[in-house]
């Protein structure tokens, strides 16, 4: 019997195609675009009463405390982004994605529920001079950044889809995480949105850096 190799596929394989698009200016491109291949997410949400035991193993887990807020922390290719009290969204990369899910749910057994989120979620990338006037024709969040900072996070829709967003630097750089569901859907709000400033797909987006 001939064996059958599956090879796993974003959700917007074959949509997210590498090339320069939209409006022509001169100069560099005033938006990116990537779509985040190779990562494990997992959604960790502490049991009744044990907030802070989660934490407390993710940290031993992640060598990074996660934060019972908004916002993200990263090391060593793991992302923790605070989605509301005892809950976060791991995300990781490189190395640290190959049965992360599996070893995380082990860590924290039976203080938090795990839940594999790797195909159910997509991850985009957006960056650029333009960027946040891109997001901005979609969400309802104030992303200025007096409001909206490297490091701060949300769980938001976006052209009324739902999404988790993090900023990532200054430049700016955010990373959105949509369900895979509606990834096509999303991707052709942001393409469109970004059209009239000029927007580049690359053919992958490169890892965060950590802190």
């Amino acid at each position: 019997m001939a064996s059958v190799i599956l090879t796993a596929r974003s959700a917007l394989f074959g949509e997210a195609t590498p090339g320069r698009y939209g409006a022509r200016r001169g100069g560099p491109p005033e938006v990116k675009l990537a779509v985040r291949t190779g990562l494990a997410l997992a959604v960790i949400a502490a049991r009744k009463g044990k907030a802070s035991q989660a934490a407390d193993a993710v940290a031993a887990f992640a060598h990074v405390r996660p934060l019972d807020r908004p916002s993200l922390v990263a090391k060593d290719g793991v992302v923790l982004i605070g989605c509301a009290p005892g809950q976060w969204l791991a995300v990781a990369e490189g190395s640290r994605a190959a049965g992360f899910v599996a070893k995380i749910a082990q860590a924290l057994a039976p203080i938090a529920s795990v839940t594999d989120h790797t195909s159910a979620k997509t991850v985009v990338r957006i960056s650029g001079t333009r960027a946040r006037d891109v997001l901005a024709k979609g969400c309802p969040i104030d992303l200025h950044p007096r409001a909206f900072q490297p490091g701060d996070a949300a769980t938001t829709r976006m052209a009324q889809i739902g999404c988790t967003i993090w900023q990532v630097d200054g430049a700016p750089t955010y990373e959105l995480a949509i369900n895979s569901s509606v990834a096509r859907s999303f991707w052709s709000w942001l393409t469109a949105s970004a059209a009239e400033y000029g927007y580049e797909v690359s053919p992958a987006a490169p890892p965060p850096k950590s802190t």
